[in-house]
């Protein structure tokens, strides 16, 4: 792999990795129930970094995606007549964006919940208070990665680009060993044009 190769796989993967520990971290600092009290009708909750934590992933992971996208050759690469695309490299950019949607997604909106005010009597008489459950921050965190990997395997899976050839007419060149162009000059055919009429 060539080094411009090897460029964009180490920066997709580094900007992969900050997406998917960012969310992950988010992960374990997240509000629980546990945390929670309520007062005068009213959720409590305590300060946590998960919200800027799953911003900051969702960013990552959109910036990812852009990078993947504009280095790869922008809305080119979605073209069917795109010679430098196989179906591999199609299905693998296709899963990279779906990652990418699905994940910015899913981190959004659970970062909004996690800090969520408010809550809700149960069908019971009980007041509970919205917390995100446990596991959705690691499924953004994941998807934030294979968002990423999708994209390297997408650009590593893209044909070389063909060679541009120039065509030229053929020219009949005289056979033989001893053949001299200057005393067997090729012939041209004298060109043809359509009949002018003069008035």
């Amino acid at each position: 792999m060539e080094s411009k190769g090897v460029g964009f796989c180490a920066v997709v993967a580094v900007l992969g990795i900050i997406s998917a520990a960012t969310s992950f971290a988010g992960e374990f600092t997240r509000v629980k129930a546990s945390d929670l009290s309520v007062e005068d009708d009213s959720c409590v909750y305590p300060s946590s970094p998960a919200l800027a934590l799953e911003i900051v992933s969702a960013v990552f992971t959109i910036i990812t995606q852009i990078y993947i996208s504009v280095t790869i050759g922008g809305c080119r690469y979605c073209c069917t007549n795109d010679s430098n695309l196989n179906p591999v490299s199609k299905l693998f950019s296709g899963l990279s964006r779906a990652a990418t949607v699905i994940g910015v997604i899913l981190l959004l909106a659970a970062a909004a919940l996690n800090n969520n005010e408010g809550g809700q009597v149960d069908s019971y008489g009980y007041f509970t208070c919205y917390v995100v459950k446990p596991g959705i921050f690691a499924a953004g965190a994941v998807l934030a990665l294979l968002s990423a990997v999708f994209g390297i395997v997408a650009y590593v899976t893209l044909a070389p680009p063909a060679t541009q050839t120039t065509t030229s007419p053929a020219v009949a060149l005289p056979v033989g060993a001893n053949a001299d162009p200057e005393k067997s000059p090729v012939p041209f055919l004298p060109q043809q044009y359509p009949n002018r009429q003069y008035a």
